[in-house]
């Protein structure tokens, strides 16, 4: 009869893994080194699975251990949600909220909501970082994270849309440079200049390009990059000029620099998504508002 399996095989596994080495899995679980040799020898025993291969005197993980690692992470990220709710509730703190967020907005608008959450929800953690939207999704579908908001261009499946937004986009440029004398930009205007592109794996960008050829505009692509943030830094620097979402186009502006009005329009679509086995809380409801709020400048919802 197969052994269940051992939590602390799985825990050294796991560290083994994540940190690359015996050697620090055995001084985060306050162990010697042979002690997590032992444990994971057991587990490959356990589970029949040949994790490890040692022909080099190294711990080289398989195919099968990588697998497995994704399994266990599922596991111990829901564990890990429980032991901060324990410390959480010991402290009298109503819970923990954690959000994670595309660059654009983490690096604009997302501070701003969140210092209003913080004011109205005193009681509860926060827990935020900011990722691309494949990673975002995968990171709330795991359960690591309660809120996404995210790109609508990546798969979904498993997730509830809790809201939708279409943000216009914005011809972005340094001050005083020749464009920002036009009310609005038009493709044409755009023949000749250095545009900076945001990366031609996005859909906004690819809408961009499209745009550009069906008018036969001529541009020069000398930096292109997935965050729009950085696009915008680059401007200011006078590296050239950009088309991005108006949120950014608005940080754009604080920091010194001219935005005008793209035509014809050009729309980044954003979703804030939850698993949808979840169960709403008081709190992801007050971000949604909020996120509502402040996004009702630039978008449609």
């Amino acid at each position: 009869m197969a052994r269940q399996l051992s939590y602390r095989g799985l825990q050294a596994f796991r560290l083994t893994m994540l940190t690359g080495s015996v050697s620090a899995a055995a001084a985060a679980m306050n162990l010697s080194q042979p002690a997590i040799s032992r444990l994971l020898k057991e587990l490959e025993l356990d589970t029949n699975l040949g994790l490890f291969d040692r022909a080099t005197g190294r711990l080289v993980p398989t195919w099968e251990a990588n697998r497995l690692l994704q399994e266990v992470e599922r596991s111990f990220v829901g564990l890990d949600r429980i032991a901060a709710a324990v410390k959480d509730i010991g402290r009298g703190w109503a819970g923990t909220l954690s959000v994670s967020v595309l660059p654009v907005l983490a690096h604009s608008l997302f501070p701003h909501i969140l210092a209003q959450f913080a004011q109205q929800m005193p009681g509860v953690s926060i827990r935020f970082d900011s990722n691309g939207s494949e990673t975002v999704t995968q990171q709330v579908m795991s359960g690591q994270y309660d809120i996404g908001v995210v790109s609508i261009s990546v798969p979904m499946a498993d997730l509830e849309i809790a809201r939708r937004y279409k943000v216009p986009c914005r011809c972005i440029m340094p001050a005083g440079h020749p464009l920002s004398e036009h009310d609005v930009v038009h493709p044409s205007d755009l023949e000749g200049e250095t545009l900076i592109s945001a990366s031609r794996r996005t859909l906004m960008d690819t809408q961009v390009q499209s745009l550009l050829n069906r008018h036969g505009v001529k541009v020069f692509m000398s930096i292109d990059t997935p965050l729009l943030p950085l696009a915008s830094l680059l401007v200011l620097e006078g590296t050239g000029i950009a088309i991005v979402d108006a949120i950014t186009a608005a940080h754009h502006e604080r920091l010194g620099g001219a935005s005008r009005t793209f035509e014809p329009l050009i729309e980044l679509e954003l979703a804030v998504v939850r698993r949808r086995d979840a169960r709403g809380s008081h709190a992801e409801a007050m971000l949604l508002d909020l996120c509502d709020r402040h996004l009702a400048h630039y978008a449609d919802h």
